[in-house]
């Protein structure tokens, strides 16, 4: 009797114990973005990163696809406060391959809004402003209301940084109006003010940095820890430097908490030169090495994912022409054939359609040109950058044609970044056939463009486009 008890007993306990880890929690979107946030603010950062990656481990059994979507949205949020971009940008693909499953605007959003944020500590401003313009496209289409306002003056500030970083004065304005429209937030208050320190407006910039720290308990500790180096600034500047060291080493705890490298090495290199106008030279070099210590840090993590192939950092755009390309290149070769057909009618009629004729006769001139440009060595690493879509292609175009670029920008200072970028091909004499070999786009696609600068650029019907460029 007592054994056969004992056996129950036992196989009840044994019982539980294989089922219990069979069921797993399960979360929401909200109660997983909820609780990642809640550790992250804690300080427990690799706590919320286990939480992600058990979600996706969790969520996989049971093919929860946008849970595992928003986890590695999470991590890729998460990996970035440390610094990890290659981790990062390596989640954010894969959230990418599977968001094709999902039509949730949220998840867009957020996605597009932790690849702007990458890009932009990575220094590729524009490549993160186009994401963060796709982010707020996104985040419109939230219908929660407080999602979507979240996001939207998330999305703006990074928006604003950048143009800060910029320096284009009208869009920073035309950004923050549109934040300021969302709601009054602490950094809402705290740009206002850093304005007003700039231009040693002292008592305005405490009036609005009292308004940041009135309400910074209903927001995020980042936003505090920002309101608090405002304040450490501000007394600076009124050389109170006690009091800016008091504020300084508040908001170096928060951001030590929040794991927040870039601000914990901002706050270092703010109190080694508070102690420097205190001629205080021991704690000026304890702290100006820890500032040293961080950055070399912060610099190899952006090497490292620097280094990342360009095609893995530029997949977001090619990978919406993948399915397109094998189309495109039936219709060129189909092109070229009618091309070629045409070129033969012509020739032969000397009649029709003449201005074709004449383009014909440019385009191989063009090309022609292009065999001899080849021999400048200059030349040919260009258009190995513009073969390969190469991000730095423009960088490395600025450096070899300073003279072309700066008054093509200083002229028509409305060109966008595509524009400059294909008044770059044309100044280097590429023909039509191989920007499109290039771009991987039709002829007729590189015409339209032509067509489209030349408006732009005001240029007559009867300027060649490709000789004025040459002589700009």
């Amino acid at each position: 009797m007592f054994l056969n008890c004992y056996f129950k007993k036992a196989f009840y306990v044994l019982f539980l114990f294989l089922i219990l880890p069979l069921s797993a929690q399960t979360y929401t979107i909200n109660e997983l973005d909820s609780i990642t946030e809640k550790y992250r603010t804690e300080g427990n950062i690799l706590k919320s990163i286990s939480l992600n990656k058990d979600a996706i481990k969790g969520n996989g059994k049971k093919n929860n696809i946008e849970i595992s979507i928003a986890a590695h949205i999470n991590l890729g949020g998460l990996l970035w406060y440390l610094h990890k971009y290659k981790e990062s940008l390596n989640h954010l693909e894969i959230a990418e391959d599977q968001l094709e499953k999902t039509k949730n605007p949220f998840l867009i959003a957020k996605l597009y809004g932790e690849y702007g944020r990458n890009y932009a500590s990575l220094g590729l401003i524009n490549q993160s402003t186009e994401n963060l313009n796709k982010s707020i496209f996104y985040s419109q289409k939230i219908k929660n209301k407080s999602q979507r306002e979240k996001l939207l003056y998330y999305h703006y500030t990074w928006k604003l940084q950048n143009f800060e970083e910029l320096h284009v004065v009208d869009s920073v304005n035309a950004v923050f109006k549109k934040r300021l429209e969302l709601t009054a937030q602490p950094l809402t208050y705290v740009h206002i003010a850093e304005k007003f320190l700039k231009n040693k407006e002292l008592d305005s910039a405490e009036n609005y940095l009292n308004k940041a720290i009135k309400i910074s308990g209903d927001y995020s500790p980042y936003q505090k820890s920002m309101t608090l180096l405002a304040f450490g600034k501000l007394y600076l500047e009124k050389k109170e430097y006690e009091k800016a060291l008091e504020y300084y080493f508040q908001s170096l705890a928060l951001s030590q908490q929040l794991s927040r490298k870039n601000d914990i090495t901002n706050t270092y290199k703010a109190i080694s030169d508070t102690y420097k106008l205190m001629n205080d030279d021991v704690k000026k070099n304890e702290f100006l090495e820890k500032y040293s210590d961080s950055k070399d840090s912060i610099d190899e993590s952006e090497r490292e994912a620097l280094r990342i192939p360009v095609d893995k950092i530029i997949s977001k755009e090619t990978k919406k022409e993948k399915k397109e390309r094998t189309q495109a290149y039936v219709i060129i070769g189909i092109i070229l054939l009618v091309s070629a057909a045409i070129l033969v009618v012509l020739t032969r009629k000397y009649i029709k359609k003449q201005k074709e004729t004449e383009e014909i006769i440019i385009e191989t001139l063009h090309e022609t040109d292009e065999l001899k440009s080849k021999l400048n060595v200059a030349f040919d690493e260009l258009s190995k950058l513009a073969s390969t879509n190469d991000p730095f292609f423009l960088t490395r175009f600025k450096e070899v044609y300073p003279e072309f670029y700066e008054k093509l920008t200083s002229t028509y200072p409305h060109l966008t970044a595509n524009d400059i970028r294909f008044s770059a091909f044309l100044r280097l004499n590429l023909s039509t056939k191989t920007i499109a070999q290039y771009k991987n786009i039709s002829i007729r696609t590189i015409e339209s463009r032509k067509y489209r600068l030349r408006k732009k650029l005001e240029l007559p019907s009867d300027v060649d486009l490709n000789k004025w460029m040459m002589e700009l």
